[in-house]
């Protein structure tokens, strides 16, 4: 049986947002030839020339974010459905438009707290798709339905929260180029559980 037109409609938004996420930062890299991309973070490119397009797919991501989180409580057998993946899903969705919009006031009167807000909100965003690509993808081995093919979530899962510790835990290293490499791994584990969604049903 196919997935309700919800759990469809979830996956392809997904994609597009992968897709479209994928194309503008990386784009933004060779556009913004004032920043070093091995240097300078992610975030950085949400303000100046093109941030507007940035922006955008920051609120594309958290709007596909929202959706998934409903669409894989859906698409998961009942015994293996967990409450909390979906709230890690959709809390970072909501937040993630939130660490674009606090580039907005750069150089206004509430610049100070803005960056307040983006300090709590972007770790906020990467430590709960971490914890919820590894929750689900642990479920989804256990999900007769979805068992097949999971181990390639799952290890992405676990690479990219390596990754992610690997840049808070040790000095040093590129925060540009370590912050990006996480997104990457990132994206790539959503493009995957997003066509994971289209699994058949059971009937």
């Amino acid at each position: 049986m196919r997935q309700p037109p919800f759990v469809r409609a979830a996956s392809h938004l997904m994609s597009l947002a992968v897709i479209a996420f994928v194309a503008v930062c990386g784009a933004a890299q060779y556009w913004r030839s004032d920043l070093d991309w091995i240097a300078i973070p992610l975030s950085s490119y949400l303000y100046g020339p093109g941030g507007a397009y940035v922006r955008a797919v920051y609120y594309l991501m958290g709007l596909a974010l929202l959706g998934f989180a409903r669409a894989s409580y859906l698409a998961t057998a009942r015994a293996q459905r967990t409450v909390l993946g979906s709230a890690l899903f959709a809390g970072a969705g909501v937040i993630l438009p939130v660490v674009a919009i606090t580039e907005l006031f750069r150089g206004t009167p509430y610049e100070e707290q803005a960056h307040v807000t983006h300090m709590l909100t972007a770790p906020a965003t990467f430590l709960w798709l971490s914890f919820g690509m590894l929750l689900l993808s642990s479920r989804w081995r256990r999900d007769a339905r979805m068992k097949k093919g999971s181990l390639p979530g799952l290890v992405l899962a676990w690479v990219a929260t390596f990754v992610l510790w690997l840049q808070v835990l040790v000095h040093g290293l590129p925060n540009g180029l370590m912050e990006k490499l996480a997104i990457g791994l990132i994206l790539l584990w959503l493009g995957w559980a997003g066509r994971r969604l289209l699994a058949p049903r059971t009937p």
